[in-house]
C-alpha cells in the first residue's frame, strides 16, 4: 500500500485576470524541495485565461477555486479555509518563490516561539529580470513598528508563512481592505505573536505597472479605515504613541498625493501634511528633513 503523507504546507495563490504571470508562479511552488505542498489557486472572477493556466496542469496538488470578484482578502480567506496544510504561505499571482524557500519558512517556524516567519524579497521587474535593491524587514515584537511605519517591517504578504492556528485566531483578512488588507492583517498577529525573519531572499516581488499600491486613491481609503481598526482594536500603547503613528500615516499619504501630477492630488497632500503636524507637531522636523534632501 502506497504511503500517504499528511499535507503540511498550504500556498494560497489569489488571482484576478492573472495570466500573464500565473504559470511562473505556480511552476515556481512546485519546484519546492519541500513536499508534499497543496497549491491552492483562487480565481477572484477572472475575465482572462486564468482558469485555463490552471488547466493546463495534471497535478494532485494543484487545486482550483472560482469567486465572484471580491477583492484579494477574501480569495485570500477562501483559500486559507479551504487549506489542508497545518502551515499557510500566501503568494500574489505575479511572484514566485525560489525553491528552498517553503523549506526554510518552516524550519523557522517550527523552531518555536513564532506566529508567523517572513523573508528577504528579491524584487524583479514584469519580464522576470532582477531589479537592484532587496525589501528586507525585521524580527521580534513587531506590533509597535508595524503601527510606526517607519519602515518596512514585513515586505510583502507573498513573504510570509503562518500556522493556520494563529490565522484563524486573529480572523483571517478583512475583506473591507484592499491595499492595506495585509498591513492591517499584521497588526493583529503582531499584537498576539512573535514575528521571525530569515535574512536572505527566498522569493521574487514583481515590480510593474499594474501593482496595486499605485492606486493613492485607495491606498488612502485603506490606509485609514487600518488605522481606526487599530485605534478601535486598542493597538496603540499611549494617545501620544497614537498621535505619532497617525502622523506618520498622513506623512506617507501626504508624500503620495504630492507625487502627483493633478493639482487635486497636490493640494490634497498638503491637507496631509497639516494633519500631520497637527497630530504630533514634533514631525515637523522629520518634514524639514525631507524637503531638504
Amino acid at each position: 500500500m502506497q504511503e500517504i503523507h499528511p499535507i503540511v504546507v498550504s500556498v494560497v495563490i489569489p488571482a484576478y485576470n492573472a495570466q500573464h504571470y500565473l504559470k511562473e508562479c505556480i511552476d515556481s511552488v512546485r519546484k519546492q524541495t519541500i513536499g508534499p505542498v497543496e497549491i491552492i489557486v483562487v480565481d477572484d472572477g477572472s475575465s482572462d485565461g486564468t482558469k485555463a493556466i490552471v488547466d493546463t496542469y495534471d497535478d494532485d496538488r494543484l487545486r482550483y477555486f472560482y469567486q465572484k470578484n471580491s477583492g484579494v482578502a477574501a480569495a485570500r480567506n477562501l483559500g486559507a479555509n479551504k487549506a489542508q496544510g497545518s502551515y499557510l504561505a500566501f503568494l500574489d499571482a505575479d511572484d514566485m518563490l525560489m525553491p528552498s524557500c517553503l523549506q526554510e519558512r518552516l524550519n523557522k517556524l517550527s523552531s518555536g516561539g513564532f506566529g508567523l516567519v517572513h523573508n528577504t524579497m528579491q524584487m524583479i521587474d514584469g519580464s522576470s529580470g532582477t531589479l537592484v535593491g532587496l525589501m528586507q524587514g525585521k524580527e521580534g515584537h513587531l506590533l509597535d513598528d508595524l503601527l510606526l511605519w517607519e519602515g518596512c517591517c514585513i515586505p510583502t504578504p507573498s513573504s510570509i508563512m503562518v500556522t493556520k492556528t494563529v490565522f484563524e485566531s486573529v480572523g483571517g483578512f478583512n475583506i473591507e481592505l484592499s491595499n492595506n488588507a495585509d498591513q492591517e492583517f499584521f497588526f493583529r498577529v503582531a499584537n498576539k505573536c512573535i514575528i521571525g525573519k530569515i535574512d536572505k531572499p527566498l522569493a521574487y516581488y514583481r515590480l510593474h505597472p499594474n501593482n496595486m499600491h499605485k492606486n493613492i486613491r485607495l491606498l488612502e481609503k485603506d490606509s485609514l479605515k487600518a488605522y481606526s481598526l487599530a485605534s478601535e482594536n486598542h493597538l496603540f500603547k499611549s494617545g501620544k504613541f497614537e498621535n505619532k503613528c497617525y502622523s506618520n500615516m498622513y506623512m506617507i499619504l501626504a508624500a503620495n498625493f504630492l507625487g502627483s501630477q493633478k493639482l487635486t492630488d497636490w493640494l490634497r497632500g498638503i491637507k496631509y501634511i497639516v494633519l500631520s503636524l497637527y497630530r504630533y507637531p514634533a514631525n515637523i522636523k522629520k518634514i524639514v528633513n525631507k524637503v531638504l534632501r
